[in-house]
């Protein structure tokens, strides 16, 4: 049986019989130990192999093991055979052999040829080209004789008059550097413009006067709310305050082992443990409630 290289869904039949009186068929075996050596190779126990029934009826003693292990020849060879020997308790060993061979066509395709046998190439057949072909010795006729075109879609340096804006003729374009000379842009979506505070018109200068009021506002006008839960060992400025003002405002209480701080609502949002062994008071870092 000749299979091609790196196909791993077909099986081979064989035929199990009795390995005292070689001729009774034997039905329902179900454990078997296969071995295969490719080209040469030292036998090699197949790992999983997969061995059906055919049909215990029908055709008794019949089996096919799938080849699914090593279907794939070295490189260089065309062509290799390959041997396996199945066995199994009370069956008689059975050895098949089977060809691997390299595919030299794509299954399902068809080579070009013309009615004198010649080989030919189907042009609609080419895709993927990873090299080019020299066709300089080749007539290729690329379109019929047009006397008229008035479709000029997809043509080379071709424009349709009625594709272009009214104003295209008023374009100045650097020809060596694509660049377009515009008179006014109203769209500048897209745009980045490059100057100096001297050079661009109606920039927002901001003088320092205008920066100083916009941080007292926030020292003398802003408020914030108080924070809540234990202090972050980092935290924002303006948390770090918040703390500080709670403390200092609002209830605390102290016991012989605690220390707690209150918000505005009376509700308590943290605490410290405290300790004192007559030589040395200490208080924690805080924690919560």
């Amino acid at each position: 049986m000749r299979i091609p290289s790196g196909v791993t869904d077909q099986y081979i039949y064989f035929v199990a019989v009795d390995s005292t009186d070689y001729a009774t068929r034997e039905t329902g075996l179900s454990s078997f130990t296969v071995y295969r050596s490719r080209n040469g190779a030292a036998a090699a126990a197949m790992t999983t192999p997969t061995i059906n029934e055919t049909d215990s009826t029908n055709m008794p003693g019949v089996y096919e093991l799938l080849l699914d292990e090593d279907m794939t020849i070295g490189s260089g060879n065309d062509s290799e055979e390959m041997v396996f020997h199945i066995t199994a308790t009370g069956m008689a060993p059975v050895t098949r052999t089977i060809e691997l061979y390299r595919s030299k066509i794509t299954a399902g395709n068809t080579l070009d040829v013309t009615a004198t046998g010649a080989a030919g190439i189907d042009w609609g057949n080419v895709e993927n080209a990873s090299t080019s072909v020299d066709l300089s010795a080749t007539s290729i006729n690329l379109c019929d004789t047009v006397t008229t075109n008035t479709d000029m879609r997809g043509t080379d340096s071709a424009l349709l008059a009625a594709s272009a804006p009214t104003n295209f003729g008023d374009m100045a374009i650097t020809a060596t550097t694509g660049q377009v000379t515009v008179g006014t842009n109203n769209d500048k979506t897209g745009y980045s413009i490059s100057g100096t505070k001297t050079t661009l018109d109606a920039l927002n200068d901001v003088s320092t006067a205008e920066v100083n009021a916009e941080v007292l506002d926030v020292l003398n006008v802003d408020t914030f709310a108080e924070p809540t839960g234990v202090p972050a060992a980092t935290d924002t400025l303006v948390t770090k305050l918040g703390y500080l003002y709670m403390a200092l405002r609002n209830r605390v209480d102290v016991t012989s082992t605690k220390k707690t701080f209150y918000d505005d609502a009376g509700t308590a949002e943290w605490e410290k443990d405290l300790s004192d062994n007559g030589t040395t008071y200490s208080e924690s870092e805080g924690n919560a409630i």
